[in-house]
């Protein structure tokens, strides 16, 4: 599809009103701002409709098509993520200190962290998810922000979970006053400028509304996180899922989904044999595709600004918002 419609309501990050419709799945529509560029589901649901979308049990323990279908059998594969963004997070802050985890499900990355020597913390709309993280933790999880005891952090993560909320700009910069002069953040989101979610929209699992209601590029979340005002920001690629031949890609299928969902048998064989069946594929998109984009999702690394450049005042300059998780 490629019309200009009118949106129905002004983009959250850039206040722009034209956009082109890109596809329609689910029964919403995702356009694309014409003035920031960002992807967006229009018309937004409302906070409320949000909030009754991540009660349901089904989001985390069954609804794969919005959700998990186990998000517990997910610990393994999302182990090894977790690890490697801590080895990042304490190359930025060797001594460590607070660490706050926005969308933190039932806690596994927060008990990751503590086990490394972070002090924890952690937000979870869900009261499912956040009585697990309450009870394996032996913490208090609040649901918002606006509940969180008054405390500045040297850490914020946001592990896929920008793209669920309804104002991301609005979010950020509400999450930047919990941070530290200098502090930083780290957050993951799929990649819509993977190749897949350009040729083949309607097969790109991340175009999952409602569940997800923004979709970033490297460049459109690069500009929010700006505009948030944060410095230094860095993002890269991680994950390579590159394009297969088409009859490797059904043979594999069955193996990279038992990989994602983290019910493979044989879970080390299981993960060498994919790694291979991926470094094939990537060796023959770069001979056949060289300019599309294999990584299925982005990483950043921004900070805030330190006290000689930011007012104290800006303190209160952003009022912390409900937000669903990941």
């Amino acid at each position: 599809m490629s019309e200009t419609s009118h949106m129905r309501q002004a983009c959250p990050i850039c206040g722009g009103l034209d956009a082109q419709l890109l596809l329609q799945k689910n029964g919403f529509e995702i356009v694309r701002c014409h003035t920031c560029r960002a992807q967006q589901v229009a018309p937004l649901p409302t906070r409320e409709q949000l909030f009754a979308h991540y009660q349901s049990p089904s989001y985390f323990h069954g609804e794969e098509s919005q959700g998990y279908a186990n998000y517990g059998a997910m610990h393994r594969a999302l182990r090894p993520h977790f690890l490697r963004r801590l080895k990042i997070l304490r190359a930025h802050d060797p001594v460590g200190g607070r660490l706050l985890d926005f969308g933190c499900a039932d806690g596994y990355f927060l008990k990751l962290a503590r086990d490394a020597g972070w002090q924890v913390a952690g937000v979870e709309l869900s009261r499912d998810m956040a009585r697990e993280a309450e009870t394996e933790l032996g913490l208090t999880i609040p649901s918002t922000l606006r509940d969180l005891a008054p405390v500045e952090f040297d850490v914020i993560t946001l592990w896929e979970v920008i793209e669920h909320l309804p104002d991301p700009l609005e979010q950020l910069r509400a999450l930047q006053q919990y941070l530290r002069p200098g502090g930083v953040l780290m957050l993951s989101t799929p990649n819509t400028g993977h190749w897949q979610a350009i040729q083949e929209p309607l097969q790109w699992s991340s175009y999952r509304p409602p569940s997800h209601l923004w979709f970033f590029t490297h460049d459109t979340l690069l500009r929010v996180l700006k505009d948030a005002g944060f410095d230094r920001v860095a993002i890269s690629g991680v994950q390579p899922v590159p394009r297969l031949p088409a009859w490797l890609d059904r043979l594999s299928a069955p193996l990279q989904h038992a990989l994602a969902t983290g019910q493979a048998r044989w879970w080390p064989l299981a993960r060498l044999s994919w790694a291979a069946i991926r470094m094939a594929g990537w060796i023959w998109q770069r001979l056949t595709r060289p300019r599309e984009d294999v990584f299925m999702t982005l990483e950043a690394v921004a900070f805030r600004a330190s006290r000689s450049t930011r007012g104290d005042g800006d303190r209160e300059a952003a009022r912390p918002a409900p937000s669903p998780p990941s």
